[in-house]
C-alpha cells in the first residue's frame, strides 16, 4: 500500500512539475519583431484575438499583408461585423472561414488554405497560451509551411493560469493522439 501511495504522489509531482514549466514557458516567450509577412492568420476563439492581431498588423508591419485568413469566425458574421467600425486599409484582402469550431479545426481550415494558394509562410496571431497548440495542430498537417508567430500577451493571474491548466491538458492529449497516430 505505501509503495501505491509514493507512486501516486510522484505522479502527482511530476505532472505538477510539467504543468507549471508550461505556464512558466508559455509566460516567459517573447515575441519576434516581425515587419512584414504575405499572409496573417488568426485563429478565433478567445477574448480580443482578432482586435490584438489587427492593431498589431496596423502598428508593427511596414507593409500591410496580402491576406488576413481569419479561421472559427461564427457563420454569420461579416468583415463589418468582425472590423466594428475600425479604420481599417481597404487593399486588405480578408478571408473569414466559418467552419472551424476548435483548434484542430482551425488548423485543417487553415491547412486547407495554405496549400489551396500554394502558401509558403504564414503569421500567425492568436493568444500566448493558445500558440502550442495551434502550432502544434498545424504542424501536424503541414510540415512543409514556415510558421511565424506572434502571441497576444495574457496578464499573469487567475485567468491566464486557468487557461494555461485547460491548454496544458489538451494540449498533451493532441501531442499524445499525433505520436501514437504516427506510430
Amino acid at each position: 500500500m505505501k509503495a501505491q501511495v509514493w507512486l501516486v504522489v510522484l505522479a502527482v509531482s511530476f505532472w505538477g512539475v510539467l504543468l507549471g514549466c508550461f505556464v512558466l514557458d508559455v509566460h516567459r516567450t517573447k515575441n519576434e519583431t516581425y515587419t512584414y509577412c504575405d499572409n496573417v492568420v488568426i485563429p478565433t476563439g478567445g477574448r480580443n484575438r482578432i482586435t490584438y492581431a489587427l492593431q498589431f498588423i496596423k502598428n508593427n508591419l511596414s507593409q500591410a499583408p496580402k491576406n488576413i485568413f481569419i479561421s472559427g469566425v461564427y457563420r454569420k458574421s461579416t468583415i463589418q461585423d468582425i472590423l466594428m467600425g475600425r479604420k481599417i486599409d481597404d487593399d486588405l484582402n480578408f478571408i473569414l472561414e466559418k467552419r472551424a469550431r476548435n483548434t484542430k479545426e482551425n488548423a485543417k481550415e487553415i491547412n486547407e488554405w495554405i496549400k489551396g494558394n500554394c502558401i509558403k509562410e504564414i503569421l500567425m496571431v492568436t493568444s500566448d497560451y493558445h500558440m502550442p497548440r495551434s502550432v502544434l495542430e498545424l504542424r501536424h498537417l503541414n510540415i512543409e509551411v514556415k510558421i511565424l508567430t506572434h502571441a497576444m500577451r495574457s496578464e499573469f493571474d487567475f485567468r491566464f493560469i486557468f487557461n494555461c491548466f485547460k491548454e496544458f491538458h489538451k494540449i498533451t492529449y493532441a501531442g499524445l493522439k499525433h505520436f501514437f497516430e504516427n506510430m
